[in-house]
């Protein structure tokens, strides 16, 4: 029985370094792509930005992710910009960002490099969290 936990624990742990690692991947292939994404061509450098990812029929993010991210604009007005991008149209931007499920929130600095990425719904502490060092003024 003590086994099986062990096999269990080990192989958990293993599943949590590995899609931790997939999520640092993907941002460093991110960072090192074109100079400007064309998502982001009219977005103003030193504008730090959230880039998601949501689908017509993701009740997620009809329920959640899309009323987080629309309290977060009104927090922080003109020093945030959201860019959405409906998946299931652009999937060539879907294939470019390593998006595979939906809501996907990326997290970009003021460069428009991306910092984070939140595969899931991602709730308002999370956002801010991960986003208060970049949107200070």
């Amino acid at each position: 029985m003590l086994e099986r936990a062990l096999i269990v624990i080990v192989f958990a742990a293993v599943m949590i370094a590995a899609w931790v690692l997939y999520n640092r991947w993907t941002l460093r292939r991110l960072a090192t792509r074109a100079p400007v994404d064309p998502l982001l061509a009219d977005v103003a450098q030193g504008t730090p930005t959230i880039v998601y990812f949501s689908t017509p029929f993701c009740v997620p993010c009809k329920t959640q992710q899309q009323p987080v991210l629309a309290e977060l604009e009104t927090l922080l007005g003109q020093r945030l910009r959201v860019v959405r991008v409906n998946a299931a149209e652009d999937t060539a931007a879907s294939d470019r960002w390593g998006v595979f499920s939906a809501p996907t929130t990326f997290v970009l600095d003021g460069q428009l490099r991306p910092q984070y990425v939140n595969r899931g719904v991602a709730s308002l502490a999370v956002l801010r969290r991960r986003s208060r060092r970049r949107w200070r003024r």
